[in-house]
């Protein structure tokens, strides 16, 4: 069985790939009540994963976020794999904003690579208070939580169940 995540911090947690920024607007100037980032995924892909398979197991999750202070850029997006506790990544988010203080949003693009077989097992507190359900076998959530610089954490967002098949043979014929 392959790990989770390839490479990282915990061991067979898993590997984030590439961080991308999409995009980025300045909306305008000053801070608003609440300086934590927020994140909302926008599309996940593909519908299926397929761990045995090096060609068929990587995710990508886009999303937008809004940060009233401009200071997401140097802080972290942790990523959390729904299927078992303590399951979680940080990838550091690269300097987005030339000044903070600035309200900024934009578009960011998360790569979850080899992503394994793993059973299901209790949902982690983190995924149910972002409004996550109780998963079905061989499925999988994943959970974006953004940090910024000075460790406000955001809100978060989860994506839709995503389909894992531990059958390599099934898979061939989704292709």
């Amino acid at each position: 069985m392959k790990p989770l995540f390839s490479s990282g911090s915990l061991g067979s947690a898993g590997s984030l790939g590439v961080l991308a920024l999409l995009g980025a607007g300045v909306l305008g100037t000053g801070c608003a009540d609440d300086p934590a980032p927020s994140a909302t995924i926008d599309t996940v892909t593909p519908d299926t994963l397929t761990p045995a398979d090096d060609t068929l197991d990587d995710l990508t999750i886009k999303l937008r976020y809004d940060d009233s202070d401009g200071d997401l850029g140097g802080g972290v997006a942790d990523v959390y794999d729904c299927r078992a506790d303590g399951l979680m990544i940080e990838l550091a988010i690269p300097p987005i904003a030339a000044d903070r203080g600035l309200h900024i949003t934009g578009t960011l693009e998360l790569h979850v690579t080899d992503v394994g077989a793993l059973a299901t097992g209790v949902l982690p507190n983190q995924c149910a208070d972002l409004g996550a359900k109780p998963l079905a076998a061989n499925a999988a959530v994943f959970c974006v939580i953004l940090v910024d610089a000075a460790g406000h954490r955001g809100g978060g967002d989860c994506t839709r169940p995503i389909d894992v098949v531990v059958d390599p043979a099934v898979a061939r014929t989704q292709r």
